[in-house]
């Protein structure tokens, strides 16, 4: 009998291990392959770090399921995960005065703990930066409908932009329907600028913004399955612009930073830069510079340069002053008779913004990294194919090309210059050719990673 004991000592000593196994089987059942943990051959379980964990598809019903009863039963049931910013306050200094396994820790550079306010020295850089760059437009000075709107709402009599208004330029409003008739173009025109709203926006209450926020998080979970943890579980939205955004898990959530950060990740997995030398990245319809608050903390030592339509490129210039403001900005009118020492500037700014008219004065060989994103493989050819010339003759062997575009752009668009119908003189490798899982349009939208080899 005694031979046996060592068996009966094993078998008992099994059921002490019942409890990994019902952590594995809830690994298994509820959170995506990244977030499983390897536990070892002993019986204590980890203490879990709910920061690192992104549900699966079965996770996210319970999720939801746990939310909307938290939502009905006013928290007597579960306690809401998601705060919505404009109904709840947050105090974000003490939220990341110590770490907490909700809250990514030690805290990711993209959380912003304070906001910053725009001076009036800078909208009068701003203004002269504006008018300048219509001035010396060679193609035209004459402005559209989106420029007159832009100018009745930011501008005074005296054509000086105002910095209380450009500070403010994403802002929720209690009720879009009493906004003053110029702003209300102005967002209409500019659906980058009110995207969110369609998430969090308190004229439509607080349940519907709630439910919304919920789909927001979903999304959250589900992009880890594209995403790279590290990059997914760090991005926050910036308070530039003072947006009201859903808080989850210490990150303030929107459908855009998203989106931006399935960019970043492809770009993190398959491009690789000298961190010895300047690199130069130009993000061409970059929109008010979002894109510019990733390549300075994933790209290093870098230098973004924005190009964009003069009034985009207002906010550009308004939303990395407050998300960056000791760092160096370059407008038009600084460099306007230097862009011929290209190089210097990118040594000397860390962001430059760049009137889209002004692309062709970017030297030969000079661009590590550029960026489209629904941009130019969605214009007309007439337009795309100067900006894909350009491309060309400025980018470095060894430099990189990111382009994102909507499938179904083309049926709406016959002339569109989509990407496959680009003739380039240079050789590119492709480094990655697969779809986004969908993009801010709500369309599934292939993304291409080029280097140039030629």
């Amino acid at each position: 009998m005694s031979e046996y004991s060592y068996l009966f000592k094993w078998l008992a000593a099994r059921i002490r291990f019942l409890p990994r196994a019902y952590y594995i089987l809830k690994d298994r059942l509820l959170y995506t392959k990244s977030s499983h943990i390897f536990y070892k051959n002993t019986a204590s379980v980890p203490y879990e770090i709910n920061h690192t964990r992104y549900y699966n598809f079965l996770g996210r019903v319970l999720f939801a399921t746990k939310e909307i009863l938290a939502l009905l039963s006013k928290e007597k049931i579960f306690k809401k995960s998601i705060l919505l910013e404009g109904y709840e306050s947050v105090d974000y200094p003490s939220l990341y005065q110590e770490g907490k396994h909700e809250i990514l820790w030690p805290k990711s550079p993209f959380v912003e703990l304070e906001r910053h306010s725009l001076n009036s020295e800078f909208a009068t850089a701003l203004s002269r930066a504006y008018q300048e760059s219509y001035h010396d437009d060679p193609l035209s000075s004459e402005k559209g409908d989106y420029a007159k709107a832009f100018e009745a709402y930011y501008m005074d009599k005296e054509g000086t932009l105002c910095a209380e208004k450009l500070a403010d330029f994403r802002a929720d409003y209690a009720s879009i329907q009493n906004m003053e008739s110029e702003k209300l173009k102005v967002l209409n025109l500019s659906f980058i600028l009110t995207d969110h709203l369609e998430v969090l926006n308190q004229s439509m209450g607080y349940v519907k913004s709630y439910l919304k926020s919920l789909d927001l998080v979903l999304e959250y979970h589900r992009f880890a399955n594209f995403v790279d943890p590290a990059i997914l579980g760090s991005v926050s939205e910036s308070f530039a612009g003072n947006i009201q955004t859903p808080l989850y898990r210490g990150q303030r959530l929107s459908d855009r930073i998203l989106f931006l950060a399935t960019v970043m990740s492809q770009l993190q997995k398959h491009t690789t830069f000298d961190t010895t030398s300047r690199n130069v990245v130009v993000d061409i319809g970059g929109g008010f510079g979002h894109m510019g608050r990733f390549t300075h903390y994933y790209i290093p030592n870098s230098c973004y340069v924005l190009v964009e339509l003069n009034e985009m490129g207002c906010f550009g210039a308004t939303f990395l002053k407050q998300a960056f403001p000791d760092k160096k900005i370059a407008l038009y009118h600084d460099i306007k008779d230097r862009l011929d020492a290209f190089e210097e500037l990118t040594q000397e700014y860390d962001f430059i913004i760049l009137p889209t008219w002004a692309i062709h004065l970017i030297p030969d060989n000079s661009v590590n990294l550029y960026i489209a994103t629904s941009s130019i493989a969605e214009l007309p050819k007439a337009y795309a194919k100067p900006y894909i010339e350009t491309i060309d003759r400025t980018l470095k062997t060894g430099g990189y090309f990111y382009v994102n575009s909507r499938v179904k752009v083309e049926a709406h668009t016959p002339d569109v210059y989509i990407h496959y119908k680009w003739k380039m003189k240079s050789d590119f490798l492709t480094c990655s050719y697969q779809y986004h899982p969908v993009n801010r349009m709500k369309e599934t939208s292939p993304q291409w990673i080029g280097k140039k080899i030629s």
